[in-house]
C-alpha cells in the first residue's frame, strides 16, 4: 500500500468591516453542514479530489494561530481524520466541530486573543494515497490563487452559522497564505520579521537572522527564537509578541 499524503489548505473568509464573528467554533450539526459546503467547492474546483478524504476545522482562526511550526492545526486535521476512519483514510468527509463551546482537541481551539483582523482562516486538510494526493496537490499550487473563489452558497453559510458579513471567501494552499502574509507583512514594515517566520515554517532546519528597526536582532537557530535590543521599546514589544502569536516565543538575551 503506498504511503499517505496530506494536502493542508485553508478557507481563508475576508471580512466587511465591523464584521467580526460572534462564535469563533460550530456545533457538530453545523460543522458537518460546512464540511459538505467545502466538499462540493474542491469537487468542482479539483479533478481526482474524490479519491481523497477530506478533514476541516469547522471553526475560524486568526492567521497567527494557523501559521506556526509544523503546522499543528493541519497535523491534528490529519490524525484525527485517520483516528476516525479506523487507522485509514477514506475517500470521507470528517468535520470537526464544538462540543459545549470546545473543539476535539485542545489545539483546534481558537484563540479569541488573536481574533481582530479581517481576514481569518477555516483551515482543512485532504488525505490521500502519495500518488493522488500530489497529483490534487499540484492542482491546488497551480489553480487556487486563480479561481479558488468559494462558491455563494458557502459565503452565505458561513454568514449565517458564524453571524458574520463576508467581503469574500476564497481557497488557499499553505504557501498561497505564506505569500499573502509575506506582502501583508512587507506592507506593515515587518518584512525581515516575516523572514524568520516564514523559515520556522517552511524551513525549520535552517538558520534564519533579521534586524528591526530600533536594532532589535532576530535569530532562529535549532528551531529556536532568541530576541536581543531594549525590551522596553515599542519595535522589541511588537517582535516579541506577533513571533509569541505563531508560536515562536522568543528567549530574551
Amino acid at each position: 500500500m503506498s504511503a499517505l499524503t496530506s494536502c493542508p489548505a485553508v478557507l481563508a473568509v475576508e471580512l466587511v468591516p465591523e464584521g467580526a464573528p460572534k462564535a469563533l467554533s460550530l456545533p457538530l450539526e453545523s460543522a458537518h453542514l460546512l464540511g459538505e459546503k467545502i466538499a462540493n467547492d474542491l469537487a468542482r474546483l479539483l479533478p481526482g479530489v474524490e479519491t481523497l478524504g477530506l478533514a476541516v476545522s469547522a471553526a475560524l482562526y486568526d492567521v497567527a494561530q494557523v501559521l506556526r511550526p509544523g503546522w499543528p492545526i493541519h497535523a491534528e486535521l490529519a490524525r484525527m481524520h485517520q483516528q476516525a476512519q479506523r487507522g485509514g483514510w477514506m475517500p470521507a468527509i470528517t468535520s470537526f466541530g464544538a462540543s459545549a463551546g470546545r473543539m476535539a482537541a485542545p489545539v483546534l481551539d481558537p484563540d479569541p486573543r488573536l481574533i481582530g483582523s479581517p481576514l481569518l482562516l477555516v483551515p482543512l486538510v485532504l488525505v490521500g494515497h502519495a500518488h493522488d494526493a500530489e497529483q490534487v496537490g499540484a492542482a491546488m499550487e497551480r489553480d487556487f490563487e486563480e479561481k479558488g473563489l468559494a462558491d455563494s452558497a458557502t459565503s452565505l453559510f458561513l454568514n449565517e452559522a458564524f453571524s458574520i458579513r463576508t467581503e469574500h471567501a476564497r481557497y488557499l494552499t499553505h504557501h498561497d497564505l505564506c505569500a499573502l502574509m509575506a506582502m501583508q507583512y512587507d506592507h506593515a514594515g515587518f518584512a525581515p520579521l516575516w523572514s524568520i517566520v516564514e523559515c520556522a515554517l517552511l524551513s525549520p532546519g535552517r538558520d534564519e537572522s533579521a534586524e528591526l528597526e530600533g536594532g532589535v536582532q532576530l535569530d532562529y537557530r535549532g528551531g529556536r527564537m532568541t530576541i536581543r535590543g531594549d525590551a522596553t521599546s515599542i519595535a522589541y514589544r511588537q517582535a516579541a509578541a506577533i513571533l509569541a502569536a505563531h508560536g515562536l516565543s522568543a528567549n530574551a538575551s
